[in-house]
Order: C-alpha cells, then structure tokens, then sequence
C-alpha cells in the first residue's frame, strides 16, 4: 500500500497542479492568460477524450510497466513545454504548445482509473469500501493543495517553474512505480471479443452522475469569486473558501469510509448528489456572503462521498477485468461536468448574471441525476428478475 500510496501521489498532484501552472505558463510565453488558458483547456479536454482508451491499456497490462512509460511521455511532454519558455522567453510556437499540453494530459488520463483498479485488485473485497473512500479522500486533498503549491512556486521562483516542478513530480513517479507489485488484471480470452459498448451500456447512469457532481463543483470553482463579487464581499475570498470546502469534502469522505451503509451504492449516490445541489442552490441565491460561505462548506460534505459511491458501483456492476476502463471513464466524465460548467458560466455570466448561470448548472446537473437515477433503478430491477424467477 505505501508504494500505491506514493505513486498515487505522484500521478494525482501533477493533475491537481496543472491547469493553473499551465494558465501562468502560457501568460509567461505570450504575455496573455488567453493562451494559458488555451493550454489548461486542451490539457482538460485530452484528458476526457482519451481517458477510456488509456485506462484500457490498464486493463490489459500490469500497472507498473504501464505507468512508468505514460508518465516518463508525460514528464517529457512537459519540459519540451517549459524549458523553451525558460532559455528562450517565448517558448515554441502555440500550436505547438497546445499540442504538447494536450499529449501531457490525454498520455496519462488512464492512470486514474489504473490505480484505482490496482487498488481494488490488492486490498481484501472486505475493505474495498473504505478502500475507495481513502482513494477519493486522498485525491480531494490533492486538489485542495494543488492550486496552492503552484502558486507558492510562481511566487517565488517564476511562472514557468510551476510546470517544471509537475514534470519532476511525474518523473519520480515513473520512478517509484518499478516498486509496484501487480499480478496484472484476471485474464478472460472471451472477453476481449465482446462489444466495449456493453461497459458503457451498464455505467452510463453512473457516469451521468459523476459528471453531475463535477458540474456543482466546477460552478463553485468558477463562479463563486463572481458571486462573492456580486453581493460585496472581496472575490479573493473564494480562494480560501474553496480550499475549506475541499477540506470539508475530505472529512465526508472519511466518515462516509468509516462504515458500511444501509441501501446499495446507487442510492446513496442519488441522494448525496441531490443534498450537494440542494445546498449548493441555497447558497448561490442567499443575499449576503456570511450565509454563502458557510452553505459553500457544507456542500462539500456531500462531494467527495458522492464520488465514492459511484465509484464503488462501478465496481460492484462491473467485472474485474474492466474496472480500469471503467474507473477510467468516471473520470473522463467528472472532467467532462466540470468544463460544461466553466463553458455555462462563461457564456451566461455577462447576459444573464452570475446567479442565474449558476442555477442553469444546477438544474443540469439535477436533470442528470434523476434521469440516470430512474435507468439504473430499471436495469436494476430487470437483472433481478431472472433471479426472483429462479
């Protein structure tokens, strides 16, 4: 377990590090946050786009050799990156930029999901659920410091070393994953000529409702400094804000890891998306930042145990031999809810204000919720039938 442990964080910081690093980054070679966020977001949307097919590869190779090369092609897609900007001021060309940032995040998205699955393969089934709790705590802490680290290192050594740091980080986790122990996922010949979309067919509701939370949170993280704007509270609050609400998250987490609870995982994921929306439109429409605040905190309770439970579904509904692809592909989905929230809030922010492009993502991510919630309750009950009439 320690050395997944420190693999895990050698994977997880430079995804938790690198969409600001990768905005001062771009600032730094074109003195213009525009093309740093063009960096971030070709980083973000790799990720989405090729996280099923890299998580794949983890379901049919041992971890170790897996991640030691996405992350040695991850290390160095990000120096080519960083050192011209340093020898050169300028760096290379932006499309080329683009390109390297979008290889950085799209080589290593499976990685997630292949950690995950190492995970679940190595602990007892016993522990799986507290397991997958401390998981997803350890990646929401990870999220909560991120942001912190890059800009402790951009204030103190410059714009470009942030992303320098995240390919030193990368490079020592290709490092330390030669000490991973994997017997390599269960090997099943049938199933390699079985249709991939029958995965898909079985989690989308899963799926649906990670993105679902990953929407509330990216409205917070993108729209909270706007609201706090709104109704006279410095916008710089929200920085602190939602470091406590993803503190507050990881205190959920493990209480939600510390027992077993009553109903299946599908349930409780409904009902913790549900309460996080519930608390969270409360705060967006509150008038006065004393209330918003502390409404923000609570809601992150709920996320992080939300996460945990579609994460232990998917476990349950699917077999070993694809838990990679599977986890792979909640993660793909939670990237996906988080940039449908950055494009809402973007696009509706000056018309229609920043409450109302708030509760548009609320309202999104309820009607996925509930409409997941109702396909997974129906093919639930159909794959139970066989069995009542046996």
């Amino acid at each position: 377990m320690s050395s997944w442990a420190f693999v895990a964080l050698c994977q997880r910081l430079p995804i938790a590090m690198s969409p600001l690093a990768l905005v001062y980054l771009g600032n730094e070679a074109s003195s213009s946050y525009a093309v740093g966020a063009l960096l971030a977001g070709a980083f973000a949307f790799a990720e989405a786009v090729a996280a099923g097919f890299m998580g794949r590869r983890f379901d049919r190779r041992p971890a170790g050799p897996e991640l030691r090369l996405v992350l040695v092609v991850q290390t160095v897609a990000l120096l080519l990156l960083a050192i011209p900007v340093l020898l050169q001021g300028d760096g290379v060309p932006v499309w080329l930029m683009v390109a390297l940032a979008a290889i950085a995040g799209g080589v290593a998205s499976g990685a997630h999901g292949g950690l995950r699955a190492l995970l679940v393969r190595t602990v007892e089934p016993s522990i799986h659920h507290a397991a997958l709790s401390l998981e997803a705590t350890m990646t929401t802490l990870l999220w909560a410091i991120g942001p912190a680290v890059v800009g402790l290192v951009a204030l103190f050594t410059g714009q470009v070393w942030p992303v320098v740091v995240i390919a030193a980080v990368a490079a020592i986790g290709a490092v330390g994953a030669g000490a991973l122990r994997d017997r390599g996922p269960t090997p099943d010949a049938a199933a390699e000529s079985r249709p991939r979309v029958r995965i898909w067919r079985l989690s989308w509701p899963a799926l649906a409702q990670e993105g679902a939370v990953m929407l509330i949170v990216g409205a917070a993280y993108t729209g909270l400094p706007s609201l706090l704007e709104q109704v006279g509270t410095n916008p710089e609050i929200a920085g602190p804000t939602l470091a406590v609400f993803a503190v507050a998250g990881l205190i959920g987490g493990l209480i939600y890891g510390s027992r077993r609870w009553p109903g299946a995982y599908r349930t409780h994921s409904f009902v913790l998306v549900l309460a996080l929306t519930a608390v969270s439109g409360l705060a967006v429409v509150s008038p006065v930042a004393a209330i918003i605040i502390p409404l923000v905190v609570l809601a992150g309770f709920a996320g992080t145990p939300a996460l945990t439970a579609r994460a232990a579904g998917i476990q349950e509904l699917l077999p070993e031999r694809v838990w990679a692809t599977g986890f792979s592909g909640l993660y793909a989905a939670g990237g996906v809810g988080f940039g449908i929230a950055g494009a809402v809030i973007a696009a509706l922010l000056e018309g229609a204000g920043i409450r109302t492009a708030m509760l548009i993502c609320l309202a999104i991510a309820v009607l996925a919720t509930i409409v997941s919630a109702i396909a997974e309750s129906r093919m639930a009950s159909a794959a139970a039938r066989p069995v009542q009439a046996s």
